[in-house]
């Protein structure tokens, strides 16, 4: 099916005077009245952003709470677990979290769930291996405002839950000491579209200010915070968030970061790949190279591996974890490249897209780590709503299935009217994960 274009209409005279006023060309000027950018100063923050445009970490609601609960743990020495997730914005927002408390010196691990065997978000089973490893605090990034029951269970089990997510959110809020999200109810901060790591650079950055005693941190504490910049410009991306307002700021400012002063596992990705011979790394890169890579590692085998990577101090380490998440990128393609052959036969052979709404396909020797791939790539295609499940071979287990949808069709929205078919479900209106019944799989 061939792309369909829709073109913005823009206020000529706005954008002539954009033109004069910013001093900026006039196919930028039009551009930027197109997207509802017509003041000059609004023009210039958007083309040219500086870092001192984020801001304050205490406004986001929820934060100071948390910041507030986990200083205090770490000072009293409480065992602090990090729950992540396993795609790229998990990882980041783990690490950058790992890293921080790192430098604080905090009795400090992270836990984050098997795609596969555990699915995403709290599980009560995890709950209890950390509760009976001695964890104190569970602090979770990029999950955990959707899970009622298990914050619930952490509460009985003696562990103090702090959440951070940004995901939709539940009609209520999980039981714990804190939960931090952009969308909070009762919150007034004015950008909802924060990912998992830059939720947790702003907790980061909170208990940096609180160590240090004040809200300019210490030089130490500055340099680690520059670098998570650049962790947080990577989940930005990866998490394909608009790039706008401040996730426009971090983005620009972490690829600067990304390319001066890398991590070792950074810099091993990027002379693996060939970004180092690269004058200026680019948003394309992270999205492209750097965050597949990462993202295969909890695709096909363990995110723990990508935090590693990420947060290893050792360029020996780094390197053997790049080389890797390379090999398991290169199966990753291999996969991909036979479940879309697969998947387009299926559509040639059942789908009638005068009749069919929406493209659902299933299949038992399909991979569940590169579903979400599969589904958008098809629904990019075939611009309509898709949904790419991974059936049991016995027909025992839930089939794990990954939704996207196209502009005007909010996935959430049309997943919970079919809540009594799934064993659950979550995430945004463009992008959705679910679990199905086997009896309810054609």
């Amino acid at each position: 099916m061939a792309k369909r274009w829709r073109i913005a209409e823009f206020d000529q005279s706005q954008a002539a005077h954009l033109e004069r006023a910013a001093g900026i060309p006039a196919v930028v000027a039009q551009l930027l009245v197109a997207r509802g950018i017509d003041n000059p100063d609004d023009a210039k923050q958007f083309l040219a952003p500086k870092l001192s445009g984020l801001r304050d970490p205490s406004a986001l609601p929820g934060l100071n709470s948390a910041a507030d609960v986990l200083f205090s743990a770490l000072q009293a020495k409480r065992k602090i677990t990090i729950y992540g997730d396993y795609d790229a914005d998990g990882m980041a927002a783990t690490s950058i979290l790992l890293l921080c408390f790192r430098l604080l010196g905090a009795d400090v691990d992270f836990y984050i769930p098997h795609r596969i065997d555990e699915g995403y978000g709290l599980n009560a089973d995890a709950l209890l291996r950390l509760s009976q490893r001695g964890a104190d605090v569970v602090v979770t990034v990029d999950c955990g405002v959707a899970s009622i029951e298990e914050a619930e269970l952490a509460r009985d089990l003696g562990l103090t839950l702090v959440v951070t997510d940004h995901h939709q959110l539940a009609d209520r809020l999980p039981c714990a000491a804190a939960v931090v999200h952009p969308d909070l109810p009762g919150g007034d901060y004015p950008f909802p579209g924060l990912c998992g790591a830059a939720v947790a650079f702003k907790l980061a950055w909170a208990l940096c200010q609180r160590a240090s005693g004040q809200q300019r941190v210490t030089e130490r504490m500055r340099r680690y915070l520059l670098q998570a910049v650049g962790l947080a410009a990577l989940g930005t991306v990866a998490d394909v968030v608009p790039l706008v307002d401040e996730n426009r700021i971090l983005v620009r400012h972490g690829l600067d970061s990304l390319q001066q002063s890398p991590t070792p596992g950074i810099a091993a990705l990027m002379r693996l790949t060939g970004l180092t011979d690269k004058p200026r790394l680019e948003g394309e890169d992270l999205a492209f190279t750097i965050g597949p890579r990462l993202n295969a590692a909890g695709r096909l085998a363990q995110a723990d591996i990508g935090v590693e990577l990420l947060t290893t101090s050792s360029a020996t380490r780094a390197e053997q974890l790049a080389q890797y998440v390379e090999e398991l990128n290169q199966q990753r393609q291999s996969l991909e490249r036979s479940m879309s052959r697969s998947a387009e036969k299926q559509l040639r052979d059942h789908f009638d897209p005068l009749v069919d709404p929406a493209i659902v396909l299933a299949d038992e020797d399909w991979h569940p780590g590169v579903i979400g791939i599969v589904a958008g790539r098809l629904a990019d295609k075939h611009h309509l709503p898709t949904i790419v499940i991974a059936c049991d071979a016995l027909r025992v287990k839930p089939g794990v299935g990954s939704a996207r949808s196209i502009p005007g069709v909010d996935l959430h929205d049309a997943l919970q009217r079919c809540r009594d078919l799934l064993e659950g479900c979550g995430g945004h209106a463009a992008a959705a994960g679910l679990r199905v019944r086997p009896e309810n799989i054609p």
